[in-house]
C-alpha cells in the first residue's frame, strides 16, 4: 500500500490487513516504507520515476 487511507473505516482495513500479514510471518509496508521497500529489492527508484512523470505531465 503506497499511500495510507485518510478515512477511519479505510485506515482500521489497513491496520488489520497488517495484523493478518504479521500473524503468519509475513510483511506488510505502507507509506514511505512502501517505497523503500520497492527500491531496495529492485534498486529503482519508482517513485522518483512517478514523480517525474507525474510533473512533465502538469507541465505541458
Amino acid at each position: 500500500m503506497f499511500y495510507y487511507p485518510n478515512r477511519s473505516q479505510a485506515i482500521k482495513i489497513q491496520q488489520t490487513l497488517e495484523t493478518i500479514y504479521s500473524g503468519v510471518g509475513g510483511s506488510y509496508y505502507y507509506g514511505d516504507n512502501a517505497w523503500k521497500y520497492i527500491e531496495a529489492k529492485t534498486q529503482i527508484n519508482l517513485l522518483g520515476i512517478l514523480s517525474k512523470i507525474a510533473n512533465n505531465t502538469t507541465k505541458g
